[in-house]
């Protein structure tokens, strides 16, 4: 962690009004929608910047007066631009290389990135103390699109099984169950995958549960939408779904993760196993899947929902 008394080298600097800047967004779903907080205040303050995204391109729509190109698009653009800025180190993109009066700057080599702090507040130091931003949003800039007019169901769960990681990915087993009993109390429950993950969806399918299978990102970010609840591993589709409004309970290895990677955009609670501290780090990393249980997800849901309800939002 960054000693209290650190001061980074400011970005605006180099920085002038009429400068052009690139953004190079990682590869990653979650990581994207938390470099574009970044994107969303230098707009705010008037900065000509673009970005290059996968993700983003594929959610364009849903990043209203936002230009976006995909990575490929960089390398033949990146002359036009007077700072090339990466949030991270990106094998997706081809090599680039800088004119002598461009500037490259890699914001993951920030020491803020080193405070033990949600990204999504890591994001808004950088704003504030590397950009001299007053007041910096959470708010990336993601914008429901007005053709998109059906309004959340109260009673509809997706479900998300899988993540980048198995590392990171609860027993399938555990979800089928919490599918199942929620389905009990009378909830929809639709289990939400890619289409890698067809073998999943063909054993949850064959349990009797609703899937839906999709890549294209704006059409999981609709789905999404219409739903009141998710609930699923870390994975950058529990980011966009409380990046859509979503209330999101996600599952995490270890507190450390989750106090990094908790969704910010809107309610969200986490569980964790209940392991001791004293087991060494990596062995909780690989025993906390048979010491969270579905009745402890289910538990979680249910307060969630009093909390909801307290609020005035009535839950079904």
């Amino acid at each position: 962690m960054a000693p209290d008394n650190f001061k980074p080298k400011p970005l605006y600097e180099d920085l002038t009004a009429e400068d052009r800047i690139a953004f190079v967004t990682s590869y990653r779903l979650g990581d994207s929608l938390l470099g574009m907080i970044l994107v969303h205040n230098l707009l705010r303050q008037g900065y000509p910047v673009e970005v290059f995204s996968q993700v983003v391109y594929q959610l364009q729509e849903w990043f209203p007066g936002l230009t976006v190109f995909p990575f490929s698009e960089l390398p033949k653009r990146a002359p036009l631009y007077n700072h090339l800025w990466f949030e991270r180190p990106n094998r997706k993109v081809e090599t680039i290389r800088p004119a002598p009066d461009q500037s490259v700057r890699v914001l993951k080599e920030s020491p803020l990135y080193r405070q033990r702090l949600p990204v999504s507040r890591v994001f808004q130091l950088i704003c504030q103390q590397e950009l001299g931003i007053q007041e910096p949003v959470l708010d990336n800039g993601l914008r429901k699109p007005a053709v998109l007019t059906t309004p959340p169901n109260p009673r509809k769960i997706m479900i998300h099984p899988t993540s980048s990681s198995w590392l990171k990915t609860w027993k399938l087993e555990g979800f089928l169950k919490v599918a199942q009993l929620l389905k009990r109390q009378g909830f929809e429950v639709e289990f939400i995958l890619s289409p890698e993950d067809i073998k999943a969806a063909e054993r949850l399918r064959g349990k009797g549960m609703d899937c839906f299978i999709q890549a294209d990102l704006g059409a999981v970010a609709q789905r999404l939408a219409e739903s009141f609840w998710f609930i699923g591993n870390d994975s950058g589709i529990g980011q966009l779904a409380s990046n859509v409004g979503a209330k999101t309970i996600t599952l995490f290895p270890l507190p450390r993760r989750a106090q990094r990677w908790k969704p910010c955009w809107g309610p969200a609670m986490t569980v964790c196993p209940t392991l001791s501290e004293k087991i060494p780090e990596i062995g909780r990393s690989l025993l906390w899947k048979q010491w969270i249980t579905p009745e402890a997800v289910l538990e979680t849901f249910r307060r969630f929902r009093e909390v909801t309800d307290s609020f005035g939002e009535r839950t079904g």
